[in-house]
């Protein structure tokens, strides 16, 4: 193997759902589900949401990249990009707030975004 610097949409997959990720084949796309990955099924485009979906599509990378980690021969480089989430003491209402990072290095084009190791 080689130096992890990604995931595959199936290594992700592996982490949500089923039928959270799909390939639709006559339009050559791969699609994400929201109502696979929340549950929530939404009637507009105007409707919230984002913020929910994107956490748990971030949760599912964090278990992704510890996955495939775990997979690579010794001496490969693990992939670093989703770093452990920070959680802060809960608040008086019971919310707790959650940082999460994700590193990644961008050559002098945005169309090849990579990880980090």
């Amino acid at each position: 193997m080689a130096d992890k610097i990604d995931l595959t949409f199936s290594e992700l997959l592996a982490e949500l759902p089923a039928g959270s990720i799909t390939y639709d084949d006559p339009n050559d796309d791969i699609k994400i589900s929201t109502k696979a990955i929340t549950g929530d099924t939404y009637a507009a485009l105007t409707d919230e949401g984002v913020i929910e979906l994107l956490y748990k599509i971030r949760v599912a990378c964090g278990k992704a990249q510890t996955t495939v980690n775990a997979d690579l021969d010794p001496g490969d480089a693990p992939l670093t990009t989703f770093l452990p989430f920070v959680y802060n003491a809960p608040n008086a209402a019971g919310n707790v707030i959650v940082n999460q990072v994700q590193t990644v290095r961008i050559p002098l084009s945005d169309s090849t975004v990579k990880g980090t190791n």
